[in-house]
Parts: structure tokens; sequence; C-alpha cells
């Protein structure tokens, strides 16, 4: 499970709430989380759209260009509600609105890792 978030307490959060039942590695932008994402192939990527260096829309469509990377289960995370659509659109898995209920973000997740 990759989690790619620039907030420090946010990430902490996300990592807290997916473990123990995840083994959890952190980004803290864009590029950290492709470069992550190639060389740890995470089942699962949680990613904020809005990231310094590389935007998360940037992050999900070079995952979905990736022939190596293109089936891994991304769950967009933003506190920019109306992103949901083109977050799905642009090759989103799932949207989660920031505040996240803890309970709803595991389940997500959960799904997503059972498909793949």
């Amino acid at each position: 499970m990759l989690v790619c978030e620039d907030d420090d307490n946010l990430r902490e959060l996300v990592r807290v709430t997916l473990e123990p039942q995840h083994e959890v590695i952190e980004a803290r932008d864009g590029r950290e989380a492709l470069e992550l994402a190639k060389a740890r192939r995470p089942d699962v990527v949680v990613v904020d759209l809005m990231l310094p260096l590389l935007s998360g829309m940037d992050v999900i469509a070079s995952l979905r260009g990736d022939a190596e990377l293109a089936d891994t289960g991304v769950v967009a995370l933003s506190a920019w509600s109306h992103l949901d659509g083109e977050a799905v659109a642009g090759g989103a898995d799932r949207f989660v609105s920031k505040p996240f209920d803890p309970d709803d973000l595991r389940a997500v997740v959960g799904e997503l890792g059972e498909v793949q």
C-alpha cells in the first residue's frame, strides 16, 4: 500500500487508519510516489490530488500509462469533493473526500486490495 499525501499529519492519519491490515509505504509528493510505485509495486495507491512537484491526477495518469502498474488500485483523496468525477474519469478507481471517515477509507482500500 502506497500513501501519497504532502500534509504530514494527514499522511500519518491515513497510515494509522490502514495499518496493521496493510503494509504502508509513504510518499510526500507526486514524483516520490511514482518512484516508490515503480520500485515497490503496491497493490493499492492512495493519492492526494493536490501535491507538490507532480499532481495526484498526473500520478494517476502515469500509473495507468505504465503497463506494469496500470492495474494498480487507485484511491484519489481530496478536500475538493467536486473533483470526484474528474478523478474517476482520469483513472482513479475510487474517490474519498477529506475529511474522511476511517472506516470508509478502510472499506474502499479493502475492496480494491481484494480485486487485485
